[in-house]
């Protein structure tokens, strides 16, 4: 064979150069799908958390009337565990669990938080007087302050920057249909509890139907201690050395960083509060505003509404996927996209006070709803690029301490406004009355965000540029 030959040989053979690059990609294919699949499980352990919280949630709501039966106290004290119990303290809480989180790690203290709500649902289930249920909610509120924060903290530890926004919608949407479906398990719970007497052990006889119920839904809480403690993660954020080393340096301090870029927080804050006054006040005072508009059933509303309410949050939470998908080669960012969706809100709006029949009024909700939820379902991802990842969790709570807000103000800036209107529909014009400048505000401080929002990240992206994988 001559020299010519043996040379096309050799040139035929794959090189070892080759055979190493292979098996390279090969390995790094493998280590890419293993990473997205330890992302999926635990985007799903999150979702189950978040689900756990809203059951508990709702079963408070749920069993406030054997409550009173049982125990006797009376509507104001109600409203002091829903309210005051909840909210204001689930406020209180969210900074603290912030910070916690941020230093000692999300994972560590979205565990201990359910642990602390677990247990506090047990323990509510045992309480005799008014006191001991206020401790038991309030348990309840400093165990879930830090559930939402936390959750969005952790997505982009999880999933990187291309995919984030998807996951945001997932866990967005699965908030949202929770809701409904921790309502309905726990009513299912408590029909099932009021049907099945004879059905319970003897040594439950004569237990109040509502504790046998909180006690069932503190049952799984060690078991999604361990899922949440156990989860993986797979850092795709910077490290935080100067929170690990205890430097609050000019950019890791929270103060430093909220006088520094204050003109973004307050426009993307003052806009999420200013569409939960707007959505709030829809969710609440329809119920009440359409029996009197038009003399229908309560249980008629009910079905329309929640027809039109559930259209809504299918529509608003795909409507942003799909826009950023066929937006991003014109340049089509999430805040763009949500100031477009914020300046779509309160044109059905207008139509509020104009409506001539119930299913009119549903759909002004239905389209008001959708733009809202596509509007708000891109909040977190723009939290979550403004924000240092050693502050994540502490800039998240401001998500919930805007909603807290606006859900304390709302129905109050309605039942005043509604107290000096007459007529039937008098509840629809103060929810108009609202609603509409709430949502031009929402729509106009989102605008005023974006230059601010783009200078925040900036700084934010070019802190830890040497450190980004």
């Amino acid at each position: 064979m001559d020299m010519t030959s043996r040379t096309d040989l050799t040139a035929a053979k794959p090189s070892q150069v080759s055979i190493e690059l292979a098996a390279t990609e090969r390995v790094i294919q493998r280590a890419a799908y293993r990473a997205g699949v330890l992302a999926c499980y635990g985007l799903a352990v999150l979702l189950t958390a978040n689900f756990y919280g809203l059951v508990v949630r709702q079963m408070l709501n749920l069993i406030a009337p054997g409550v009173q039966s049982s125990l006797g106290i009376s509507d104001l004290q109600i409203g002091m565990l829903q309210g005051l119990g909840m909210a204001v303290f689930a406020c209180i809480a969210s900074f603290p669990m912030g910070w916690l989180a941020d230093r000692y790690g999300h994972r560590l203290l979205l565990a201990i938080g359910v642990g602390i709500w677990s247990l506090a649902t047990f323990l509510y289930a045992l309480q005799d007087s008014f006191g001991g249920l206020f401790a038991g909610t309030v348990g309840i509120a400093i165990g879930e302050a830090g559930l939402v924060p936390i959750i969005y903290a952790m997505i982009p530890d999880l999933f990187p920057q291309n995919r984030r926004n998807t996951a945001n919608l997932i866990f967005y949407g699965g908030s949202l249909f929770g809701a409904g479906i921790g309502m309905a398990l726990g009513g299912a719970i408590l029909e099932w509890l009021a049907a099945s007497p004879g059905s319970l052990p003897q040594w439950l006889s004569g237990v109040d139907s509502w504790r046998i119920a909180m006690v069932v839904i503190a049952l799984p809480g060690p078991l999604l201690f361990l899922l949440v403690a156990t989860m993986p993660l797979a850092s795709h954020a910077p490290p935080v050395h100067a929170t690990q080393n205890g430097d609050a340096g000019e950019m890791l301090g929270f103060a430093s960083y909220a006088q520094t870029h204050w003109r973004t927080l307050a426009c993307v804050c003052g806009s999420i509060f200013a569409i939960a006054v707007a959505m709030t006040s829809a969710l609440i005072w329809f119920p009440i505003a359409l029996p009197r508009a038009f003399g229908i059933d309560p249980a008629t509303v009910g079905l329309g509404l929640g027809t039109a309410v559930t259209a809504a949050t299918l529509i608003g939470v795909f409507l942003p996927g799909i826009a950023l998908k066929f937006g991003r080669r014109g340049g089509l960012t999430a805040i763009k996209a949500t100031s477009f969706f914020l300046w779509l809100t309160p044109l059905p709006a207008i139509f509020l006070p104009f409506v001539n029949s119930p299913f009119q009024a549903y759909m002004v909700a239905a389209l008001q709803g959708a733009m809202g939820v596509a509007g708000s379902a891109l909040m977190p991802g723009i939290f979550q690029d403004l924000a240092p990842s050693a502050l994540r969790a502490r800039v998240m709570t401001l998500l919930g301490v805007a909603n807290a807000l606006a859900l304390a103000a709302s129905p109050l800036a309605v039942g005043m406004i509604s107290t000096l209107m007459s007529g039937p529909r008098g509840m629809l014009y103060s929810i108009a009355i609202v609603s509409i400048p709430s949502l031009l505000a929402a729509a106009v401080l989102m605008s005023l965000a974006q230059r601010p929002y783009a200078a925040t990240v900036r700084a934010v992206r070019s802190r830890f540029a040497g450190e980004e994988a």
